[in-house]
């Protein structure tokens, strides 16, 4: 992996964060030169998507991650997720998903963000053919019909390499989209998730829980001392788990789904947040982002022949091919906001019998655990388990 750019490449990464990385190291299974442009130090924990939290990986990722050769690196810090529970406070009504019933050994994975980081730089560090450039940022843009030319300023100077395609993946406030001209809604949820770790009396034996509870006060709520806030967070999920033990560090975000216009342009594609930022109700942003990658980096596989990673009918296909994907998981996770988030009377009690309803239809139950497990629609050879390239 060398530090500088010389002369043109195939693809320029804009974001060195989880997204970005993961992209790289799938391009790098291909004849294709990469730079990668990041605004942090390259160090793992300088990454601002490389942090103390968790990621949940669906089983679709997993499989990605395998074809790409990292997972016998993750696979000895991840949990295994068999099991998912959900459910209302205060309401009846649950429903189950189960890995057995799926015939899968796991629904999902779980990992720290750290350690995925870890894992992906360190791929990163042996591939001959990416040039990485940090701390640097791209300020500015222009497209031509064959190449872009994209402005990276770094150490107080500016320098322009010109690239077949340049990949967003800059997060949901992405300079590069705002540098393509391209427009983006937002959805302010107007909530703030906290997001900490802790320990539970009980072991979680590969169960996931995902509790819905009405809205409150949460800046006062993650403001309080640990022991008012263990007990706050006691009375909102119950007695499953035992008692909470320890409760980590405490961080707020603003919850929001911000979706471009579109993803892609001439010579350029956005992926990740930069495409499509979800709420977090399901954990399925980064699992939608390695669907991206994956999708991307097959459908430049399969015209590398024409050795233009930028050429507008790849780009027009891969678009197609990911539009299904993002809307049906847009409107998911949206969907689940606004059904759990309305407060007029009847429907918390309506939400209880979905919700018993749903745990007695294995028809229904089957096909949100092909949601959850990133394998509905059509999938890249990646995500069903083949390798990049035969």
């Amino acid at each position: 992996m060398s530090t500088a750019p010389r002369g043109d490449c195939d693809v320029l990464i804009a974001g060195g964060g989880a997204v970005g990385s993961a992209l790289a190291c799938a391009l790098g299974e291909l004849a294709l030169d990469v730079v990668l442009v990041e605004v942090q130090q390259p160090q793992l924990l300088a990454q601002p998507s490389f942090d103390s939290r968790v990621t949940a990986l669906a089983n679709g990722s997993q499989q990605i991650l395998s074809g790409l050769g990292l997972w016998r690196d993750l696979a000895g810090y991840v949990e295994a997720i068999r099991a998912i529970h959900i459910s209302e406070r205060g309401r009846f009504g649950v429903a189950r998903l189960k890995a057995p019933e799926e015939n899968v050994p796991a629904l999902g994975y779980t990992v720290e963000n750290q350690t995925l980081g870890r894992v992906l730089w360190e791929r990163l560090q042996r591939s001959q053919r990416l040039k990485v450039l940090a701390p640097a940022k791209v300020v500015a843009l222009e497209r031509e019909p064959e190449f872009a030319n994209v402005t990276i300023e770094r150490d107080g100077a500016t320098e322009i390499v010109r690239a077949k395609l340049v990949v967003a993946a800059d997060g949901a406030r992405s300079a590069v989209r705002a540098a393509l001209g391209v427009q983006a809604t937002e959805d302010d949820y107007g909530q703030r998730a906290v997001v900490f770790n802790c320990a539970t009396e009980a072991r979680l034996d590969g169960r996931a829980f995902e509790r819905f509870t009405e809205r409150g006060p949460i800046e006062r709520i993650a403001a309080l001392p640990d022991d008012a806030f263990r007990a706050e967070l006691q009375a909102s999920f119950g007695q499953r788990l035992g008692r909470f033990t320890r409760i980590g560090q405490r961080h707020l975000y603003t919850l929001a789904r911000v979706a471009s216009e579109t993803i892609h342009g001439p010579r350029a594609v956005l992926i990740g947040d930069a495409a499509l930022r979800l709420h977090p109700v399901a954990g399925q942003g980064f699992n939608l982002a390695l669907r991206d990658i994956a999708t991307l980096a097959e459908v430049i596989a399969d015209g590398t022949a024409a050795r233009d990673a930028g050429a507008a009918e790849l780009l027009e296909r891969y678009a197609s091919w990911r539009a299904a994907d993002r809307q049906r998981v847009s409107s998911f996770t949206h969907g689940l906001i606004q059904l759990f988030g309305e407060t007029a009377p009847g429907l918390g009690a309506g939400r209880g019998l979905g919700l018993m309803a749903f745990d007695l239809l294995p028809g229904a139950k089957a096909l949100l655990a092909r949601q959850t497990m990133g394998k509905a629609g059509r999938l890249p050879r990646l995500a069903r388990g083949l390798p990049l390239v035969s």
